[in-house]
Order: structure tokens, then sequence, then C-alpha cells
């Protein structure tokens, strides 16, 4: 009897891996290929034949690709097959396979000659699970990593003809798009080439690279919260240029400290970051402190924050059940999300953007509010009386805006309610604790719980 069910789909890497490590890889089936993820059948000679310039190339490009992108997966042991209804290509069938078809180290080889710079790539094997009678075998993964906005752009040491041979003295710079796979165009390299001589002249000339979004970072603390299938708000921060590990982290007075003595507006038990039963826990570097099933903060090694506190009945939508129309929990408490809002910049902009010089991006992202039964905001405070207060349901599932961090918590919890509201279609006046351009914490305080 076969193992799992069809067209579950996996959402995110985590989701991904933590099925093929459970053995379950019909789940993955009905997964669409995207920035993240990409599908890779095998033929005899195995996911990639690097016994040809073409199999190089194609490896080298894909691994290149994902690198300027947010990082992602390479997963070989599924068909994947574009159907007139679907926009992406969608794994459709497991084809798992001998483990003799990968010599990992020549995959490594590769990698290591043509592509730069040099990346930490990881391969891992999955086992299928015994007792199927449609498929025997295992599944690889190459697990790619995102490269710093500053270090980018990754590049294949080679171009390749027509007929599937290597140029020699020339190269290419892939870019993850959607499910393909497309090439910096000669005009944008021509600028980033100029942008380069500029900033050489002087470093005013040159125009301040983005900041990388730490899609990776949402996702492990989303599964470490057990939120995976919950409505998120995120809260992200992280320096413009990371200068590696920030001191004192573990030290007395450092950030375990603080996140484990947070000076909170009402206390632990209020709409904060802290915790009256968890402590912060050492994660690569970093800190972990995570309080399922209502919120959770990781902290990374270079000092960069996220914080995901869930919209529902335990957090964002607390005390609202009474208000909604059936449909589950799903309107959005006014106070609470203020409250949090402004918590989590006390927290950072105070404490954390202080230890890494320079200019910090501060980001909001609001990961399935639109989802059904979706979530909910009205204007003016939280209703008195049911049927007071007009609602309007968000219009995204991936809502996901960033600003140059102010350093003042009222200013860029401000920003933050500014980017949220406008998710309901709603302005940020109708919030009424904000005024001018921030977030009024007495008028904030005069509100009772």
């Amino acid at each position: 009897m076969r193992v799992g069910s069809d067209g579950m789909a996996a959402d995110s890497m985590v989701q991904l891996v933590s099925c093929l490590a459970a053995q379950q890889p019909y789940e993955i089936v009905g997964t669409p290929e995207s920035e993240w993820v990409d599908f890779k059948s095998v033929p005899p000679e195995g996911p990639y034949d690097l016994s040809t310039d073409k199999g190089k190339f194609e490896l080298a490009k894909d691994v290149a690709a994902f690198s300027n992108a947010g990082g992602g997966l390479l997963v070989c042991g599924f068909k994947a097959k574009k159907k007139q209804t679907e926009l992406y290509e969608v794994a459709e069938k497991v084809t798992p396979f001998d483990k003799k078809l990968v010599d990992s180290t020549k995959y490594k080889d590769v990698i290591t000659e043509y592509v730069r710079p040099l990346l930490k790539v990881k391969f891992f094997w999955y086992d299928h699970p015994e007792g199927d009678p449609e498929a025997s075998g295992h599944y690889f993964v190459i697990e790619v990593p995102a490269l710093p906005e500053a270090d980018r752009w990754a590049m294949v040491t080679r171009g390749i003809t027509d007929n599937g041979q290597f140029i020699k003295n020339s190269w290419t710079v892939p870019i993850r798009n959607g499910d393909t796979t497309a090439f910096l165009p000669q005009d944008e390299v021509y600028r980033l080439l100029n942008d380069g001589l500029r900033a050489r002249r002087g470093a005013d000339a040159a125009m301040p690279a983005p900041v990388a979004d730490r899609v990776k970072a949402r996702e492990v603390l989303r599964a470490g919260l057990g939120m995976e299938e919950t409505p998120v708000l995120f809260f992200q921060s992280a320096p413009d240029r990371p200068r590696g590990l920030v001191p004192g982290m573990y030290a007395d007075g450092g950030l375990q400290d603080i996140l484990d003595n947070q000076d909170t507006l009402r206390g632990a038990h209020a709409f904060n970051w802290s915790s009256a039963y968890k402590r912060p826990e050492s994660r690569e570097g970093g800190l972990l402190l995570a309080d399922a099933p209502r919120r959770g903060l990781l902290v990374e090694s270079d000092g960069a924050v996220t914080g995901a506190a869930s919209a529902t009945a335990e957090m964002l939508g607390w005390a609202m059940e009474r208000y909604n129309d059936g449909g589950g929990t799903r309107r959005i408490s006014v106070f609470v999300l203020t409250e949090i809002t402004l918590e989590y910049f006390r927290l950072v902009d105070q404490h954390v953007l202080p230890l890494v010089d320079g200019p910090w991006t501060h980001r909001i992202v609001a990961s399935d509010f639109a989802r059904p039964p979706g979530r909910i905001l009205a204007s003016g405070d939280d209703p008195a009386f049911p049927l007071w207060g007009s609602t309007q349901m968000a219009t995204s599932d991936s809502w996901n805006h960033s600003w140059k961090a102010l350093g003042d918590p009222e200013r860029d919890a401000y920003e933050a309610l500014r980017h949220i509201y406008a998710l309901f279609g709603l302005d940020v006046t109708a919030n009424p604790f904000v005024d001018a351009n921030s977030v009024n914490t007495a008028k904030l305080l005069e509100k009772k719980m």
C-alpha cells in the first residue's frame, strides 16, 4: 500500500524537508516549483550528467540562480510537469533512485570550479518508505544558501553554446525567476560595473544595495513555533552592512540577558515579546525565544532579528471572537496589534540597533492573512458592541514591505502600522493610538486590558 496522499503540497523549505525526513514523499506531490524549489527527475545518468559540459553547466547554473535569490532546494527524485490550468510546473510523480547515480564529491567539485564566489552548499539523502510496491530508492537534495546582498552576484564561470559546449573566457549570471532561470541582462551588468567604478572614486557616488530579505529566518522561526498552518505577522530588522558575530551575545548584560529581562510596558503577560515561562536559548551563534503558540523571537549571529506573532486568538486576535461572523477568530485587535508592534521596536531600536554601526532596515511580512477565512481589521478602536466597527478584509497572503530604520520606537512602530493598515485598504490614521507620524505611548497605556 502506498504511503501518504497526493496533492497536499509543501509551502516552505522546512515543510518539504520535514516530509522527506518523515518518509512521506507523496505529501510533496502537488507542490509547484518556485523561487525556493526546483524538482529534478532522474534519467539513467543521474539528475545531472557531469560527464558533459552541459550537465556541469546546468548544475552550476541552478546553484548560482538559487544563491542569487533567497536560497533554495534542488530536489532530485520527483517528476514535475506544467498543466494547462497551472502557472508553474508542479511535482506530479515520485521517482526515487539508487544512490550510485550520484557522486556528491563530483557535484561539489563542479560547484567549486564553476561557481563564484564559493558557496557552502549542503547535500542530503532521504529514504523512500520501504514496502511501497510502486517505487523504491532515495531522494537527493541540494540545499543552496542565499548569497548576502553585499556579495552578489553569484556567477557561472563559463558560458555554453547551443550544442552544449563550454565557451572559454566567458561567464553568466543566472537569476531564479519563479519556476525558471533567467540571466542578468547585459545592460544590467554594464550598470553594475559602472556602479562599482563610481564606488571606487567615492563612497557617496554609489547607490546603496538593498538589504537581503531574511526569508529563511522567517521559515526557521515559523517551524520552531509550529505555525506553518497559522497566519503570522513577522517583524524583521537587519543591518545593511553585517559585520559578523555580534559581540557579547551571551555575556552578562548582553542580548541574552536583555531578552530574558525585557523592559515592557505592562509585564510579561501582556502583548510584547517577553515570556514568563520560556528563556532565550542559544542557536547557531544567535538566540531563539520560542513562546508558542503566541509569538517568538529569533536573533541571528549578526544581530538581525525576526519576530513572529500569530494572527489568531492567541495573540493578534485576542478577545475578538465575539466580533466575528461565525468564520472563526478572524478579527485583528487594534489594541493588541499596536502594542506588540511598539514593543518590538522598543526592544530592537533601543537594544539591538546600537550593537551594529550603520544603517538598518526594518521589514513587516503578513503571511497567509487572506487565506480563508481571512483576517479582518476595522477603523477605530476595538468595538465596545458587536455592531460597531466596519471591518476590511486582508488583500494579500504575502504582504512584504520594508523601510530604513529610524531608530525611534514610536516612529518605526508608526511606519510598520502604516504598511499593515494598507494591507486591509485602510489608512493608518484610522488607528486611534497614532499621532502625526508616531505611535502615542501614553494613549496606548490609557487602554485597559
